[in-house]
């Protein structure tokens, strides 16, 4: 069961393609390389309610995984993996206040409610880097799981500049704006899903004590 449940990071990543595309298909006239994704489910947008349902379902699935991969790998001894998952856990809980604190559609007047939902923002940005770096470094020398650490340094590298351009394009208000952020949270769940993968095949019996190399 617990082997199971470590592809709560892929049904995660799978809900939040799914919040992503059937939003743009509800909303006509909605453009995916122009606007960011939270205009989905902002205040005053019209589908807000159904797609936040869906992402009510993506934090379930991405909070079990985060809990079952810190389990992982804690039982592998892999301390700074699990310090990287702790680190993706407080990304996720963090990002429960969206919710709370829906984003301002553009063009519309300023709210408490919208300035708190770019201060959630900020403050979910380090763990939204940190998870991946930290983890790929705790994965980079245990048995099987070398390339998949790599891969995650790689990521949480890619997610840096890729936020750092999406806050440029943001406050400048550049064109392409939903494109840039596109590839930041894109790179986050691809990371999260293949991560969630990897540890699933890891999990394999008669390796699952992290001494037979899977690859």
């Amino acid at each position: 069961m617990k082997r199971i449940l470590l592809l709560s990071g892929a049904l995660a990543a799978l809900a939040y393609a799914a919040h992503v595309v059937i939003g743009g298909l509800l909303w006509a006239g909605y453009s995916h390389l122009m606007q960011p994704i939270s205009d989905l489910t902002a205040t005053g947008a019209p589908d807000r309610v159904i797609l936040q349902i869906i992402l009510y379902t993506y934090s379930l699935f991405a909070l079990v995984f985060g809990v079952t991969g810190f389990l992982r790998f804690r039982s592998l001894g892999l301390k700074t993996a699990a310090w990287g998952m702790i680190l993706y856990l407080a990304m996720q809980l963090v990002s429960l206040s969206y919710s709370f604190f829906p984003e301002d559609l553009p063009g519309g007047a300023p709210t408490f409610l919208g300035t708190m939902h770019l201060v959630v923002t900020g403050i979910i940005v380090p763990f939204t880097i940190g998870a991946p770096i930290v983890t790929g470094l705790g994965m980079r020398k245990a048995a099987g799981l070398a390339r998949a650490g790599w891969f995650s340094v790689a990521c949480g590298i890619l997610i840096f500049f890729a936020g750092g351009a999406s806050a440029l394009f943001f406050a400048r208000k550049l064109p392409y704006f939903g494109l840039v952020e596109r590839i930041n949270i894109g790179t986050l769940q691809a990371w999260t899903l293949a991560l969630s993968v990897v540890l699933y095949r890891h999990a394999r019996p008669g390796i699952a004590d992290g001494r037979k190399d899977p690859s």
